[in-house]
């Protein structure tokens, strides 16, 4: 081929261009740094780079959001150490005041002291960051605790987004800090009532026979003499104690034969499982059984097997009765528990009969009045003293009666007069006295009761009538003591009170003592509030109707509170309660005593009711109403589901169709409770009106649940006329055919510990427990439900525990997030590098290659220049 010399230019031309293209990059390379300028100098860089960039500034941002969210927790850490500090400083001053040397003054000065760290804890718990609290969950602007110790944020988690469709959280909420559930911790429960051995503390009722012991309070009567001389004592009992030794149950005496046998106690316990079955049982132990055998039926009640324990039972050195779950993170497991010599069908029948009873707790809470003839017992440990199972309270303020009181203020002006069927509440017109006198003569006497009459009548009828007598109102007790007889010998007074209408027909209108309430109990009323004391809560197993079978599946709420929306059978101590009846006896907003029950039904009855609500008049009259869901539906118990073959309208075929009617709910519930108190009730029978009622209802009262608990809040008084008593239809009873389901208001045992925590609620009731002196609980004192210095002690232990494992889990945040921002500032770093790979020149080499194309570019232009210069005659040559 041959090169002509337009080649040869082109190719200059051409080599000229390049070199001086290439030397331009390579200058421009110098002068920024970079590989390219514009993304046609090199595609692959600059898509490359772009990549890279995106990487780096999605590291950066993790880095950055890191180091905030590290920075919020490890604020959160701080307080958190502080708080266990406090706790530990807390628990120290509290073993303090468990010396039961303290002096008054200093139980008051520690309760102080207490009282400074409790208050420093919600200042922690209310700490901020930049405007923040950090302890309100999302709701950043909403102070966490109250002055009261109530939580008042929520319980979201803040997230800190830390990868690709990766998000951590990097606070502790308040509900879980404050309010919070452990699962590894198990329930504690107690009774509060002190009993110690009987024999010791009454040494002159104690008869010696054959080496054996026996109990007799007729013992002069029996021409016995007592088996020891000594002073009366305080001695502990243990689980190898006899029974004699607890109750104080009389032995057998056998005057043909002069010879003594066991006597008989009898405990009525009713309760419910771990698993939220309830239970009622009576126990029969002869007198000479031991302590331990008590506790192990109690223990068989509760589920015990020989392979398996549900719960342990103990006692401990002051006769109380304590059952601790053995399995962790259950809340439900709670009992009551009274004894005496008798054997009967219900407590109502011990007290109606005088029979001697035992107490295990007490509780402080106003009684429900409906006894009618209270009989006078004498079969405690001074045969001179009689006191009446009844228990006198003031009905405007529930406070112990005085003589100044007024009869109508302590009875009421109304009884309810079971005679009747109907019922019906009847006027009171006078009060029959009926016994035996100091001398044994019949006493039957009549006081007319009046606006005017008082307790102090009442007093004088009794001293008047019944011999060589006093009598006397002591904390609610009406004690009579026989003046003619000493404290071993056996009197002849005996003694009932039977309230009656003018026909003479005996009254419901006597309150029985504390200790036998059991669920018959009215709720606590604070100001505005009233409130239950049971909380209800979830039990493990859903039951529901399909097509007519039972079905079952677990619940996933289980062992939590009940809310509104959870439906009655899930907390329900049985899955077969149709036709079970809860009586609701209340005084209404305007202060008006009434009557009313529900029935739950899962079969409708004649009239095709399901589930209602029935009022009674003080005529006995009865008006029943439906109860109805949200879409006018009347309610079952259990959730029913039908299916029915239907045609579907777009495939012309029969398909299976599901319905479902959702059972009785806990919001439904506390609608009819809204609108009995509220005296805003249905004027028909119908969705509307039922739905109308509660509209107005929710005007007057706020009701509802709060930790499972049934309150009602009274919107038109700051000192509520309402009162609320709520029990099974079959508490306190004991025949052997039904057991109670359902608990609002117990006089049951006392929680030292549960799973769920309340912080500053809980400090509060151990700082009372210290300002008031009470190492241990005791009934018989003023707050018998305290759980007393001893109760705090074990309580302070889980409250630290529970913040040590915020804190543990805090830290574990922060370290984890520390080790995401080195992580992913490292691979910044290496991003970085990469994009420096790519897009980055490397000087040296640049400058070299700088030179080498600048040298190349002077050659070219040389040789160009020499070739330009070529005459005809150098091609002749």
């Amino acid at each position: 081929m041959r090169i002509t010399t337009n080649t040869l230019y082109s190719k200059f031309i051409y080599d000229q261009q390049n070199t001086y293209t290439n030397l331009n990059r390579v200058t421009n390379q110098l002068s920024n740094g970079m590989k390219i300028d514009k993304i046609y100098d090199d595609p692959t860089v600059f898509t490359n780079t772009l990549r890279l960039d995106s990487e780096s500034n999605s590291l950066a941002q993790i880095v950055n959001t890191s180091k905030n969210a590290q920075t919020f927790a490890n604020n959160t850490d701080t307080t958190l150490n502080d708080m266990t500090q406090t706790l530990e400083t807390f628990k120290t001053k509290l073993l303090q005041a468990a010396n039961a040397e303290n002096s008054e003054t200093s139980y008051a000065a520690l309760a102080d002291e207490l009282k400074g760290l409790r208050d420093h804890l919600q200042n922690l718990a209310n700490t901020s960051i930049d405007g923040k609290f950090i302890f309100s969950g999302t709701a950043f602007n909403t102070k966490p605790v109250s002055d009261s110790g109530d939580y008042n944020g929520n319980d979201k988690r803040i997230k800190a987004k830390i990868g690709s469709n990766v998000e951590v959280p990097y606070n502790i909420d308040g509900a879980s800090l404050f309010q919070g559930i452990d699962r590894d911790y198990s329930k504690h429960i107690s009774t509060n009532i002190k009993h110690f051995n009987s024999l010791k503390e009454n040494p002159k009722f104690v008869v010696s026979q054959n080496g054996k012991l026996y109990i007799d309070k007729n013992i002069k009567e029996h021409n016995k003499n007592s088996a020891t001389d000594g002073p009366s004592v305080q001695e502990s009992l243990s689980e190898d104690s006899e029974i004699r030794m607890l109750t104080g149950v009389s032995d057998i005496y056998d005057n043909a034969t002069d010879t003594y046998s066991d006597g008989t106690s009898y405990f009525y316990l009713q309760g419910k499982k771990p698993d939220g079955e309830t239970f009622n049982e009576k126990i029969e132990l002869s007198n000479s059984s031991k302590i331990s055998d008590l506790l192990e039926k109690i223990g068989t009640a509760f589920g015990n097997t020989k392979i398996n324990k549900s719960v342990d039972v103990t006692m401990n050195a002051f006769g109380q009765i304590e059952i601790k779950d053995t399995t962790t993170g259950k809340m439900m497991t709670d009992f009551t528990l009274v004894a005496s010599d008798a054997n009967r069908n219900s407590i109502d029948e011990l007290v109606k009969n005088g029979d001697y009873v035992m107490s295990f707790v007490k509780s402080d809470f106003p009684p429900e009045r409906d006894i009618a003839t209270p009989k006078a017992q004498n079969k405690n440990f001074d045969n001179r003293i009689f006191t009446l199972n009844s228990e006198f309270r003031t009905i405007d303020d529930e406070e112990f009666a005085h003589a100044s009181d007024s009869v109508f203020n302590v009875l009421g002006n109304k009884g309810l007069n079971k005679s009747n069927n109907p019922a019906t509440r009847d006027d009171l017109d006078h009060i029959k006295f009926t016994g035996t006198d100091t001398d044994g003569n019949n006493v039957d006497v009549d006081l007319n009761i009046d606006s005017n009459t008082t307790m102090k009548d009442v007093l004088d009828t009794i001293k008047n009538n019944f011999g060589d007598v006093d009598v006397s109102l002591e904390n609610g007790k009406l004690v009579i003591v026989d003046n003619t007889i000493e404290s071993d010998e056996t009197s002849k007074l005996s003694f009932i009170m039977d309230a009656q209408n003018s026909n003479d027909e005996s009254l419901s209108m006597f309150a029985r003592m504390d200790g036998l309430t059991t669920d018959k109990t009215k709720f606590q009323v604070d100001g505005a509030v009233v409130s239950s004391n049971v909380a209800q809560v979830v039990k493990k197993e859903h039951v529901y109707y399909k097509d007519g079978v039972q079905k079952t599946q677990t619940n996933p709420n289980a062992q939590t509170f009940a809310t509104e929306d959870t439906e009655m059978i899930d907390v329900s101590g049985s899955d077969d309660i149709d036709g079970k009846k809860i009586d609701i006896n209340y005084t209404d907003i305007n202060g008006n005593p009434k009557r009313a029950y529900i029935t739950l039904r899962d079969t409708a009855d004649a009239n095709g009711h399901l589930s209602t609500f029935t009022l009674i008049a003080d005529d006995g009259t009865e008006t029943t109403y439906d109860i109805y869901d949200d879409e006018g539906n009347k309610t079952p118990i259990h959730d029913v589901i039908t299916t029915t073959q239907e045609l579907d309208p777009t495939t012309c075929k029969l398909c299976n169709i599901e319905h479902k009617t959702k059972g009785i709910t806990y919001k439904q519930f506390d609608d009819v409770i809204g609108m009995l108190v509220s005296g805003n009730i249905p004027t028909s029978n119908s969705y509307t009106d039922y739905k109308s009622a509660i509209s107005s209802s929710q005007k007057d009262v706020d009701v509802g649940l709060k930790d499972g608990k049934l309150y009602v809040n009274d919107k038109n008084h700051s000192k509520t006329n309402i009162s609320l008593e709520i029990n099974d239809h079959d508490t306190d009873n004991y025949d052997g055919n039904s057991a109670p389901v359902f608990t609002f208001n117990s006089n049951n045992a006392i929680t030292i510990d549960k799973p769920k925590v309340d912080i500053f609620h809980q400090l509060d009731e151990i700082i009372q427990s210290v300002r008031e002196g009470r190492v241990r609980m005791d009934g018989d004192k003023n707050n018998p439900r305290d759980i007393s210095i001893q109760g705090g002690i074990e309580l302070i232990d889980h409250l630290h525990d529970h913040v040590v494992k915020k804190h543990t889990e805090i830290g574990a945040i922060s370290k984890s997030l520390q080790n995401t921002e080195e992580r992913n500032s490292m691979l910044q770093v290496h991003v970085e590098t990469l994009k420096s790979d790519v897009i980055d020149v490397d000087m040296g080499q640049a400058s070299m290659e700088l030179q080498k194309l600048t040298l190349n570019y002077q050659a070219m232009l040389s040789t160009i220049s020499k070739v330009n210069g070529l005459s005809l005659v150098n091609y002749m040559r």
